[in-house]
């Protein structure tokens, strides 16, 4: 039994019509990044589980950080799901300091965001590049995961005019290894890397 079963969530509610047939839901995501304490998520769940009901056409995700995923997955209502912010390229074994698609699978996180800006940057470390996010993807896909798959230009890019051609090339490798049907479970997520943060 994984652990979220295990786990007594408190019931969602939603409201208005399904989407159409043939229609994908709208998809709500936010990604909490690298903030956070268990009194601070604790009241952000609380928030949430008080909110009203979802429109029964939208999905609800909250990309929160690993150490938080438990937390979540045991109070928070039950029509919200979870995304892990990464997962890794390989599967368990000897990657210290790895997170596996299977173990989020296992405790029950259901989406997994890939691709994101900052990754791809960085932030002090080697960045990911492209290949790396399309292997990365296809490995979530095999295990049974949702992914949302960031991409977005640079404001240099954006003012050269290659929004289209940074996208496609952030785009290229992942249409490479994934199959028409993976398709089905991927939401490309365009945030522009220089509206991050920046009300632009």
């Amino acid at each position: 039994m994984a652990f979220a079963d295990s786990c007594k969530r408190p019931a969602g509610s939603s409201a208005g019509a399904e989407a159409p047939e043939g229609q994908r839901k709208y998809l709500i995501g936010g990604n909490w990044k690298s903030n956070g304490t268990v009194e601070s998520v604790e009241k952000l769940i609380a928030e949430f589980n008080a909110a009203g009901p979802i429109p029964a056409n939208c999905n609800v995700v909250i990309g929160c950080p690993f150490i938080h995923i438990p937390l979540c997955l045991m109070s928070l209502r039950d029509d919200i799901e979870i995304a892990a912010q990464n997962c890794s390229l390989t599967g368990t074994g000897a990657y210290t300091g790895e997170i596996s698609a299977s173990q989020l699978k296992d405790i029950g996180v259901t989406w997994v965001i890939l691709g994101h800006s900052e990754r791809r940057e960085g932030f002090g470390m080697a960045g990911e590049d492209s290949a790396l996010v399309a292997a990365k993807t296809k490995k979530a896909l095999e295990e049974g995961l949702k992914v949302m798959l960031c991409i977005g230009e640079k404001k240099e890019e954006r003012e050269a005019g290659t929004t289209m051609e940074v996208c496609a090339s952030q785009l290229k490798p992942v249409a490479d290894v994934l199959s028409k049907d993976d398709w089905a479970n991927v939401s490309i997520a365009y945030e522009p890397v220089w509206a991050i943060g920046t009300g632009l």
